[in-house]
């Protein structure tokens, strides 16, 4: 019985929307622990296992694994994208720095000479160690953008239950003002380095690392383009048809029936195709959007604006001029600005910049070097009304 099957006959009053429910965990955060993204998630990934493991397999390629405390979907991308960065267990959720990624790489590595319980501190000296002599990865804890970054790391495990504080603060080491202890799920921290060093051997550029194998015949090419489409609609905000390879393009047109009715019955979320793509409506995504905040509202808004004066029809984009754009930005002056807070009313500019970087990091426009903008279709989505508070406080 193949997993679309299964899923088919669970119970749709209770059994599909669970399955549903774990499906989108697996999908959004990639571990699922005992504490993240929220209790109960992982009871129902373990309930749900067999069809999960199976759908994922079928239809991207993806494996998942469980262990006695965590599952961990290793979700291979179909491309790379600096859109998906991993973010901080801050609430401004800043994207990671290359150095974050490194330390966050070298905590994980420091646990194997640990215990179950550890301290901040010696994490901090284990990974000083096991540092040591590299000096492509500079470590210097008397640089507070080196703690920040550490103590970023950190918090990334802690958010996800790999580190659970026992006593003291986390945050409090980037002044250098206390200390951290922590129970260690080592079961979560091992499942997060999936990929022994055999796989790594040979690597010389990242592009290499979602390099696959398939069959060298036309079965495999089309698994290929299956598993690819698959996972740009679950990984993306928008497919759009003229970023595809000619395979996955053609498959992404002639199988779209097929796959809104598998992925909706895998998500629960609703297939959205339009003449120049197709988007899974309904998924969380990692950069909420419309959000909360002073940027992401002037985001909202200018790109209301800037979707409003879009023209052409160079497919999936429109063009707006310089000028144009900054007449959109001075539309938005005029009748907002008086919300804003007052750093923002004092450097309007700076918050147009701000606004735009987080519009180009959701793939919704592109800026040009003369100042032009690209406007992809998916912003019209977000053209509506907006009734605001008082102010727009960050």
């Amino acid at each position: 019985m193949t997993l679309a099957r299964k899923a088919v006959h669970l119970d749709p009053a209770n059994e599909l929307a669970e399955f549903q429910s774990a499906a989108r965990a697996l999908i959004t955060h990639g571990l699922v622990t005992e504490r993240y993204p929220q209790p109960g998630a992982l009871a129902l990934v373990r309930r749900f296992e067999e069809p999960l493991r199976n759908e994922f397999s079928r239809l991207c390629h993806w494996r998942l694994d469980l262990g006695p405390t965590c599952a961990r979907l290793l979700r291979r991308p179909a491309t790379l994208s600096w859109r998906r960065p991993a973010r901080t267990a801050t609430a401004s959720r800043r994207p990671f720095r290359p150095e974050t990624y490194a330390f966050l790489c070298l905590v994980l590595a420091s646990l194997e000479g640990l215990g179950n319980q550890t301290t901040i501190s010696q994490l901090a000296h284990e990974v000083a160690r096991l540092r040591a002599g590299d000096p492509a990865i500079p470590f210097d804890l008397t640089l507070h953008a080196h703690r920040r970054a550490f103590v970023d790391a950190v918090a990334w495990l802690e958010q996800r239950g790999i580190f659970v504080l026992i006593d003291g603060d986390t945050e409090r080491f980037v002044t250098a003002g206390g200390d951290a202890l922590y129970d260690v799920d080592r079961d979560a921290a091992g499942h997060l380095l999936a990929s022994p060093p055999s796989v790594l051997a040979g690597l010389v550029s990242p592009e290499q690392f979602l390099d696959e194998p398939y069959p060298p015949t036309p079965e495999g090419a089309q698994s290929r383009a299956r598993h690819r489409v698959h996972r740009r609609l679950l990984t993306e905000a928008v497919l759009y048809y003229e970023d595809l390879p000619e395979e996955e393009r053609d498959y992404a047109r002639q199988r779209r029936t097929r796959a809104r009715e598998e992925l909706e019955r895998l998500t629960g979320c609703t297939l959205e195709c339009r003449a120049e793509g197709q988007a899974l409506i309904g998924l969380p995504a990692a950069e909420p959007f419309p959000a909360g905040g002073a940027v992401a509202q002037a985001a909202l808004l200018f790109g209301s604006e800037l979707a409003g004066r879009a023209s052409g029809t160079d497919g999936a984009r429109r063009s707006v001029s310089s000028t144009e754009a900054d007449g959109a930005w001075r539309n938005v002056l005029a009748v907002y600005a008086g919300r804003f807070t007052a750093d923002y009313r004092a450097e309007p500019e700076r918050l147009r910049s701000e606004a735009m970087a987080l519009l180009e990091s959701l793939g919704l426009v592109i800026t040009h070097s003369g100042g032009d903008i690209s406007v992809f279709a998916a912003l019209a989505r977000y053209r509506a009304e907006v009734r605001l508070p008082d102010t727009l406080d960050v």
